[in-house]
């Protein structure tokens, strides 16, 4: 990822995308080669965004030190978190995260501490974002090779964790999506789905702000 404060010197909001690095049975992560990918996929002109895109660790420390410090130094109007699931068949938008149960060990086999992401917070958090309302908008675009569901099942691994730290930050901003394998669908053809779905939530975003500022 590029330096932070030169990100902000730029003026323009920041979209800030992840995907995780290999991990047991994906020694290449779909979601890692997908959002590299991203950056030919027009978003930022699209948008009139800066889109900073990085590759995460598949590992619980890492990342419960890693997410908070990037919403400290990009302020960034929406961040979406990308995972790669065995068992996708769609683009799948994840709708919440949870805090507690976490017993997969990460790469490093490590477990959160007292199996949690914030011990003292909710035990779910839900993102403002409509997935369902995006879910139907993808579908409809017969140009994306995948189709598109809506879920509120992230797993109990790093995927669900490091989306509960980042609704954890800001309920409206946050989303994560999961991809299927690259056996099932190309690096590119899950890229452009993932695009649509950003154009969708950015979108929201806007629209969610607009009225937080009608209600001032």
């Amino acid at each position: 990822m590029g330096d932070a404060s030169k990100e902000l010197q730029e003026n323009r909001p920041i979209i800030y995308v992840t995907g995780f690095g290999p991990f047991d049975s994906h020694p290449v992560n779909a979601s890692q080669i997908a959002v590299e990918k991203l950056v030919k996929q027009n978003l930022e002109s699209d948008l009139g965004v800066k889109l900073v895109t990085e590759i995460v660790k598949v590992e619980y420390e890492y990342v419960k030190k890693t997410v908070p410090q990037r919403w400290k130094e990009l302020k960034p109007k929406l961040v979406v978190h990308v995972g790669v699931s065995g068992m996708a068949e769609t683009l799948t938008l994840e709708q919440l995260a949870h805090n507690h149960e976490y017993t997969r060990s990460d790469n490093c086999g490590c477990l959160p501490n007292q199996g949690s992401c914030c011990p003292d917070g909710d035990p779910v958090l839900k993102s403002g974002i409509r997935m369902d309302l995006i879910s139907s908008k993808l579908n409809k675009m017969i140009h994306l090779k995948l189709s598109c569901a809506k879920s509120t099942d992230p797993g109990r691994f790093l995927c669900d964790f490091i989306y509960y730290l980042s609704l954890n930050e800001d309920r409206i901003r946050a989303a994560f999506i999961h991809v299927p394998p690259l056996s099932k669908f190309s690096a590119q053809d899950i890229s452009a789905s993932i695009a649509a779905a950003i154009k969708e939530m950015y979108a929201q975003v806007l629209e969610l702000e607009n009225e937080e500022q009608k209600e001032v």
